[in-house]
């Protein structure tokens, strides 16, 4: 929280999340590696999950350089840390209020599949879960009391991921 002027508190221009959302994804692909690892196990993959894995991986970077090129478009932040300065609802946004965040999980299991991490693949699940309270849940709350009805609209017309 910060001061204004006149002495009384406001509450920041952030949605306050647990921290920047690759952190999340990146914080149980690597603890799922180790796990892996540790446990000396794999999935071995040939033909149509390897290159479905590929696939999954490919779309992920598609979506999110799309999603991000309609921000830059918008002049409003990338980092969910920062203020929003305008709710982005074309290109990606259309299909999906976070197409950022599915394109990281199709990223992650990508690449899980490609590499046949079975227990970094399963941890995805927790890795959501974190996600959606640490994240999701609370950009939801900021962006609804900073755009109000204009947020609801979108909300009611675009699904949270698909």
């Amino acid at each position: 929280m910060t001061e204004d002027p006149a002495n009384q508190t406001t509450e920041p221009d952030s949605p306050e999340v647990m921290t920047f959302p690759p952190v999340i994804y990146a914080t149980f692909f690597v603890i799922g590696i180790i796990t892996d690892r540790a446990l000396s196990h794999s999935m071995e993959f040939h033909g149509f999950p390897h290159r479905a894995g590929w696939v999954l991986v490919v779309i992920g970077f598609l979506i999110v350089g799309w999603a991000i090129a309609r921000f830059v478009k918008a002049k409003t932040h990338v980092d969910v840390r920062k203020p929003a300065t305008t709710i982005v609802t074309d290109g990606p946004y259309r299909f999906s209020r976070n197409p950022m965040y599915l394109a990281a999980t199709l990223l992650y299991v990508g690449v899980a599949i490609v590499f046949g991490k079975t227990a970094t693949l399963a941890l995805i699940i927790l890795c959501l879960i974190v996600l959606h309270y640490g994240v999701i849940a609370r950009e939801e709350r900021y962006l609804d009391g900073k755009f109000g009805d204009a947020y609801r609209e979108y909300q009611a017309k675009v699904r949270r991921w698909l």
